[in-house]
């Protein structure tokens, strides 16, 4: 994935960009929030959860649809059979909760 290649590139490289401090993953991680679209579908699933384990971004992930285009994801279909519950809830609620700080808003 592009976070590993990044990081590799850095190793190899840092003494030319010694701004850079840390990791560049770890600066991915701590700034960006990414979405399930676009995102194309991995033949076996087992590849989606393999990617998720690999960028460790689970808290960072959100749903997408990219509704009003004809191809959208629709929310029971956009993340493979086997996500536990605990991560459907993140991805689909629980990540934009933290993201927009809906925790915060006074009824």
């Amino acid at each position: 994935p592009l976070m590993w290649r990044l990081d590799q590139t850095w190793k190899q490289l840092k003494d030319e960009v010694p701004q850079v401090k840390r990791l560049p993953s770890e600066y991915i991680r701590e700034h960006f929030w990414i979405t399930t679209q676009p995102m194309e579908e991995p033949p076996q699933r087992e590849y989606f959860f393999q990617l998720l384990e690999q960028m460790d971004m689970n808290d960072r992930l959100m749903f997408a649809t990219d509704y009003p285009h004809w191809d959208f994801d629709a929310p029971d279909r956009a993340l493979p059979e086997g996500t536990s519950k605990e991560l459907k809830r993140a991805i689909l609620a629980e990540n934009a909760r933290k993201l927009y700080r809906f925790d915060k808003l006074k009824n």
